[in-house]
C-alpha cells in the first residue's frame, strides 16, 4: 500500500538525521519503539493513525503506550504528549 505524506516526511526526518526520535529515546530512556509512538502521539495521531504509519495493529500501538505511561509516570495521552514537546524543545 502506498505510504501517507506523514509517514513520507517521517522517513525523509530519519535520512536526513532530524533526531526527534533519538532525542525522546535518550532523554526520556524508551526503547526506539516506545518513542516513534510518542512522537507520533505528540503530533497528534490517534492510535490507529499510528499503527498504519509504523505498520504495527492499534492494539500494539497501546502496549506501546501504556509501557510510555508507566517509564514517564504520567496516566494519559495529554501528559506523555507534553513530556515529549518538552524533551524535543530543549
Amino acid at each position: 500500500s502506498p505510504i501517507g505524506p506523514d509517514e513520507l516526511l517521517f522517513r525523509l526526518n530519519e535520512i536526513s538525521g532530524d533526531g526527534d526520535e533519538l532525542v525522546l529515546q535518550k532523554s526520556l530512556l524508551l526503547t526506539s519503539r516506545e518513542s516513534e509512538v510518542l512522537l507520533w502521539l505528540s503530533r497528534g495521531k490517534s492510535n490507529r493513525e499510528i499503527g498504519e504509519i509504523l505498520s504495527i495493529s492499534p492494539r500494539t500501538v497501546n502496549k506501546h503506550l501504556e509501557q510510555v505511561f508507566v517509564k514517564l509516570g504520567v496516566e494519559n495521552r495529554a501528559s506523555a504528549a507534553t513530556r515529549a514537546v518538552r524533551a524535543l524543545a530543549r
